[in-house]
């Protein structure tokens, strides 16, 4: 299997947490997604990740490849039956901060004459829900077991740390406490994002 990826997508982290947390061999290759004409056979989109399988079939998007990962490794404990739905659900509004982050960020690189204060406003509002919605829900992130929401969780919370600034972490400490705990683990130290 082949992971395309980029050296600071959360969405493409969320995948290399996770199949070094299962112990999948799996051919990582960082691409720049601007420059990779050849992903648009694999997908349309030309986003990453995507993963190339052994036939020369794709998978995409970061929720798509960490299920099939999670079921080729025989290891649907992961996203539990009693909590299926609430955990995916918690992966969704994870997914949907990164992709705010980033939004912003790319609002803020363009040039002055033609950046939207009022984007950007839009996106920090819906950014602070998301950082509201998680710590609000910090009794189901916490626990030992290693889940599918939680790497998610982790993930979007370093990446805002990492694209938009540590504030998040002074108002909302007890879920900063938690990613800080969480984020310890060796898969994330192996994928912390490059600027």
């Amino acid at each position: 299997m082949r992971l395309y990826n980029g050296p600071t997508s959360p969405f493409g982290r969320k995948v290399s947490v996770l199949y070094r947390e299962l112990g999948l061999a799996v051919d990582e290759i960082e691409i720049d997604v601007y420059k990779s004409e050849f992903l648009d056979a694999l997908n349309p989109l030309r986003l990453i990740p995507t993963l190339e399988l052994a036939d020369g079939t794709a998978i995409y998007d970061s929720t798509v490849i960490s299920l099939y990962l999670m079921e080729l490794a025989e290891r649907p404990d992961l996203l539990p039956q009693e909590a299926k739905w609430q955990c995916l659900t918690t992966c969704s509004l994870c997914d949907g901060l990164m992709e705010a982050v980033l939004q912003r960020r790319m609002e803020t690189l363009r040039p002055e004459k033609e950046r939207s204060e009022a984007v950007i406003d839009k996106l920090e509002m819906r950014i602070a829900r998301a950082l509201a919605a998680l710590a609000a829900s910090l009794d189901r992130l916490s626990g030992d077991q290693l889940r599918l929401d939680r790497i998610a969780a982790a993930c979007a919370l370093e990446y805002v740390s990492f694209r938009f600034g540590q504030q998040w972490r002074e108002q909302h400490p007890s879920l900063a406490a938690w990613c800080e705990a969480f984020a310890a683990r060796p898969s994330f130290a192996a994928t912390a994002p490059r600027p």
